[in-house]
């Protein structure tokens, strides 16, 4: 989520895929002349391999409690700076969607559990063998309501999506029957 923050506030157009949605509600991109200093490309590239590593599961976690040095950056000046820049408008972001997210899923996560196990018994009762199938679920405040594969098994979804089970269903079902 953080480095979604970063993407949405710096305006950037990330390349490859999975292209998500911006974030909602929607952060306020930094002045243009406030990023000035940094090029816009070189920002974009070292944003991209962020993003990269952080879906591949390569990049350190960054501990948003703590107060960072974002020494794991220092290849990434233009990021760097960013991110110190404006880490403390991003921590509370994101801190605020992680507090709606959890009060959500006190009243409704019965009901979510509920929907990706019934896909899973759908799929056994064809005769398809589910007991090896890993599929992670990433659940991200995006303004689309929608679902982005991530291979090998990851699905990177709207918080939104779930609330519509037949919408969330034309999203996952097709990633499932491709992974039995």
């Amino acid at each position: 989520m953080l480095a979604l923050y970063f993407r949405d506030l710096a305006a950037i157009e990330p390349l490859g895929t999975p292209c998500l949605a911006p974030l909602t509600p929607k952060v306020k991109p930094a002045a243009a002349s406030e990023l000035a200093d940094h090029s816009a490309g070189e920002l974009r590239q070292e944003w991209q391999s962020w993003w990269e590593s952080i879906i591949s599961n390569t990049h350190p976690a960054i501990d948003i409690h703590a107060e960072p040095d974002f020494a794991d950056f220092s290849d990434s000046p233009s990021l760097q700076h960013l991110l110190r820049a404006h880490y403390g408008n991003a921590y509370t972001w994101t801190q605020n969607r992680l507090g709606e997210y959890q009060e959500f899923c006190l009243d409704n996560t019965k009901e979510r559990l509920a929907l990706v196990a019934q896909l899973f018994a759908e799929r056994e009762l064809e005769g398809k063998n589910v007991s090896d199938l890993h599929l992670k679920l990433v659940e991200l405040p995006l303004a689309e309501r929608r679902a982005w594969f991530v291979e090998p098994d990851t699905v990177i979804l709207s918080q939104d999506l779930m609330r519509d089970a037949t919408l969330f269903r034309s999203y996952l079902q097709p990633i499932i029957d491709m992974l039995t």
